[in-house]
């Protein structure tokens, strides 16, 4: 698709401009395993809210959740709802049996998720001309019906939770998407033919540490593992200075990117359509979906 390039530097743009604003509430769910959770846990607090013969946020339903996926242990689970609840992510929700640990999502995570889920409505609607972010606008409750399709579209989704080796060794790591946005979001459309490295400017493991509130021994390890796998390099030794990509690290990407999007437009067509049906907020036109394969 002609503006998919476009479309994916400004979702990425207002990624990173949302983890330079808000720091702290981004590095709670700054890797992968994390990130999915945390969907995970909003997808289960929204269908609560909507249905409450559904089963609510708990650690036993997170777990059936995700089970089978490979995404998460008991053990990482467990740590990952107190973590949330110690930031004040999540808060116990009123029943009488407080064994079940059942709990909710708070406002701030609602307002994070919605932040969240903007951001890619508006990267679709620059590559398709749609107007998803308008109707949700006017039709909030949007977000609690597609949110929870779109989490469980990417659970089932093994090249989004289980990616290249290329993009694992980022977003698997703390603020490693971050890291991985600013070095990909300037490179202009690839050829099927490009082989050769990609230069991106002045790149310091050093000045992203501080941009991004990591450690330099984590940036440097970072980057120390991208270039041996021969995915980043310098023009002189040092690592700093005029630096390249290559061109296959920029395909994994944008491959990522395609599956999330084409998640978010898929979920985002089947939650309107069901609204209607439903008779809830009639959403007068659900935009055409963008399947995983046409981005």
């Amino acid at each position: 698709m002609e503006l998919f390039t476009e479309g994916v530097a400004s979702a990425a743009q207002e990624l990173l401009d949302t983890h330079l604003a808000l720091p702290q509430e981004v590095h709670y769910v700054a890797d992968l395993q994390r990130w999915i959770l945390s969907q995970v846990t909003i997808a289960l607090h929204f269908e609560y809210q909507l249905d409450p013969a559904s089963a609510p946020l708990s650690p036993s339903n997170l777990l059936r959740a995700i089970k089978d996926t490979g995404v998460a242990s008991r053990n990482t689970v467990h740590s990952f709802l107190m973590e949330m609840k110690r930031y004040r992510f999540i808060a116990p929700l009123p029943r009488e049996d407080r064994r079940l640990q059942a709990a909710q999502a708070t406002e701030m995570s609602e307002r994070l998720i919605r932040r969240y889920f903007d951001i890619h409505l508006r990267a679709l609607d620059t590559i398709d001309d749609g107007e998803r972010y308008a109707l949700s606008c006017r039709h909030p409750d949007i977000l609690q019906w597609a949110q929870p399709r779109f989490a469980r579209l990417l659970l089932a989704a093994q090249d989004w939770h289980r990616p290249q080796q290329s993009i694992a060794k980022f977003v698997r790591s703390d603020s490693g998407s971050s890291i991985l946005h600013d070095l990909v979001i300037g490179v202009p459309p690839l050829s099927t033919e490009m082989t050769s490295p990609i230069w991106i400017g002045k790149v310091s493991p050093n000045a992203f540490s501080q941009k991004y509130r990591i450690s330099r021994t984590h940036a440097a390890r970072l980057f120390g593992m991208a270039r041996d796998a021969g995915l980043i390099g310098w023009a002189n030794r040092s690592n700093r200075g005029e630096c390249w990509i290559s061109p296959q690290l920029v395909r994994d990407y944008r491959y990522w990117q395609a599956v999330k999007l084409a998640a978010v437009s898929q979920a985002f067509h089947a939650a309107c359509i069901a609204m209607n049906d439903a008779g809830i907020g009639t959403p007068k036109q659900a935009e055409p979906e963008i399947a995983a394969g046409s981005s």
